[in-house]
């Protein structure tokens, strides 16, 4: 895609943060954005928002762990606003806990979210995605897509299975002219943990107390200065030249954990000694 002008975006969770900023730049480009978000209140103001500046935009409430929800986002996307040209499938939920400091509920939840929820977002759009001459889908992985660290295993868990949902995908919708993209952003300055918070369903219970001791290890992991933390629009600061070039990954920014080289290590010497007697 090239000319966004007066195209289509759909954007999940959308009311705050990334998909926020990503929202702004879509509009930014004269596209007509459809504003998601499972707080409606935020979508309708982010919308509002958009409108004030020039735009065409719509918040809309939606649940990614509802199909019903989902597809009623479709017909409202081809109702409303014709089809779908580009998909940001943004929505994403985290929790900072060791593993064992989890319960199966939170650890199902983040997986359902995470991973069924952005899969099962891609294939209600994906009808009018295919609609569209040259479509593109940007799904929000991080930078847990490529590395782990510890306090942050479930979230690492979902957000690697979306980067290899990205790239399956960009396999198999190359074939109907659907670009594909994972993004993957670093730390940023958002309210991540506390719309994560407001988004947990009753079954799973309140959230434990945050362990100063590990939300410490955490940032020094993934951002030991304070320069590593950015705001959501310094952050797709590269997103809209990515898309034009078709890129299927982005980083927005670093630094990358020295365990990420060891893991590429140890995954290197693995498939050397693969083949040995």
């Amino acid at each position: 895609m090239k000319d966004f002008r007066d195209r289509v975006a759909v954007v999940t969770g959308a009311a705050s943060g990334l998909g926020a900023a990503m929202a702004g730049a879509f509009a930014g480009e004269g596209m007509r954005v459809l504003v998601a978000d499972i707080d409606v209140a935020g979508a309708e103001a982010g919308a509002a928002a958009l409108r004030a500046r020039g735009a065409d935009a719509e918040g809309l409430a939606v649940d990614v762990g509802d199909p019903a929800s989902l597809a009623a986002l479709a017909e409202r996307a081809r109702t409303q606003f014709g089809g779908c040209d580009l998909l940001a499938a943004n929505v994403g939920v985290q929790r900072i806990a060791r593993f064992d400091a989890m319960t199966r509920e939170e650890f199902a939840w983040l997986i359902q979210t995470n991973v069924i929820g952005t899969a099962d977002t891609v294939r209600a759009l994906l009808p009018l995605l295919r609609e569209s001459a040259d479509a593109q889908v940007v799904l929000t992985g991080s930078i847990n897509s490529l590395v782990a660290v510890p306090g942050l295993v479930a979230y690492a868990t979902s957000k690697m299975a979306v980067l290899g949902l990205a790239e399956g995908l960009s396999l198999e919708l190359s074939e109907d002219g659907i670009a594909v993209m994972a993004l993957l952003p670093g730390g940023m300055a958002t309210t991540h943990l506390q719309s994560s918070d407001r988004a947990r369903p009753e079954h799973v219970g309140e959230a434990g107390a945050l362990d100063p001791r590990v939300v410490a290890q955490v940032s020094e992991a993934l951002a030991p200065t304070s320069e590593a933390i950015v705001t959501p629009d310094f952050a797709i600061r590269h997103l809209i030249p990515a898309l034009r070039e078709g890129r299927s990954l982005l980083m927005t920014h670093g630094p990358v954990p020295p365990s990420y080289a060891e893991r590429i290590e140890r995954i290197q010497s693995a498939i050397d000694r693969a083949d040995e007697p």
